[in-house]
């Protein structure tokens, strides 16, 4: 564990190993119902969002530093396997600005070489893994720790493990290399994406508990007193009617990574999600020369979940 802290402090990572906070879901589902991100005359990324009809609004830089993630170095976002996207995550301007590594980069240093074409099994039937994807049994074995990791604390996109997603893999060759990885990005487009998708789980829950001191701290009045405690290990909510199914025999429980709420948060403000460029591209004007082992909890966006 003493080699895993060093390599993960070497780029800020460490972040992940330090969360274990009381999750207030009440906050969380009220972050996210009213969640929207833009960019500011400055090119910093700004998360947006109302709390009892308070507004608040953070730089990605603030919003990292409340968070204690890292919030430099590069940044990427995408949810396929396919390392050739990531160069299509990567902003080629502005204060994110980031240099894509090339699949080939990226796979010397953390994928077992392959001796033979690499297939999988699905249905009932194999197939052939792309090139520039990377299982999870290729990953050079003294990494599958940092995997498992990662994805708990930072990732959760669900679906099968038996591939490495390309921005995890990103991930690995910067604590690999010692290259800073800008955590707080990546953190920050998780929950833009995951807000277009209303049926996911809203991911973390620790980690928006320390914004939930902060937002506390500035306005005391908006505390909440019914806080639920959870240990270091993934425990979704579970909504009301996934509860409800444990005793009904005669339906299936739906699967964590797509689990639908009984009664989904509106969200009362769109996501300003285009691609990276396209939204630094309506900020590049005059005023944009300034070139934004614990497991995070999940909550699943449904009114029932307070109680």
């Amino acid at each position: 564990m003493s080699h895993i802290r060093a390599k993960f402090e070497s780029i800020g990572f460490d972040c992940l190993l330090n969360i274990k906070e009381q999750i207030v879901p009440r906050f969380v589902l009220e972050f996210y119902s009213q969640l929207y991100f833009n960019y500011n005359f400055e090119g910093h990324f700004v998360v947006n969002f109302f709390i009892q009809s308070k507004s608040f609004s953070l730089t990605l830089e603030e919003f990292g530093q409340i968070l204690k993630i890292s919030i430099k170095g590069h940044v990427s976002y995408t949810d396929m396997w396919l390392l050739d996207y990531l160069s299509l995550s990567a902003p080629s301007r502005g204060r994110y600005k980031t240099t894509p590594l090339s699949p080939q980069v990226i796979m010397s240093l953390i994928q077992i070489p392959r001796q033979s074409q690499a297939t999988h099994t699905k249905n009932k039937k194999t197939i052939v893994v792309d090139e520039n994807e990377i299982l999870t049994c290729e990953i050079q074995p003294h990494m599958k720790p940092w995997v498992d990791i990662i994805r708990e604390n930072a990732i959760y996109l669900g679906g099968h493990k038996d591939h490495v997603f390309a921005c995890l893999c990103h991930m690995l060759y910067c604590i690999e290399s010692s290259t800073p990885y800008n955590l707080a990005f990546f953190v920050i487009k998780r929950m833009e994406k995951t807000q277009n998708k209303p049926k996911e789980l809203l991911p973390y829950g620790m980690l928006l508990s320390r914004l939930f001191k902060h937002v506390v701290s500035v306005f005391p009045e908006l505390a909440i007193d019914r806080c639920l405690s959870f240990d270091q290990v993934m425990h979704p909510l579970a909504p009301y009617y996934e509860r409800k199914t444990r005793s009904d025999h005669g339906k299936k429980r739906p699967h964590e990574s797509n689990a639908s709420s009984s009664s989904s948060t509106t969200l009362n403000h769109p996501s300003l999600s285009h691609p990276l460029d396209d939204t630094l591209k309506e900020n590049d004007d005059e005023s944009f020369h300034s070139n934004s082992l614990s497991s995070s909890q999940n909550i699943s966006s449904s009114s029932n979940v307070v109680s």
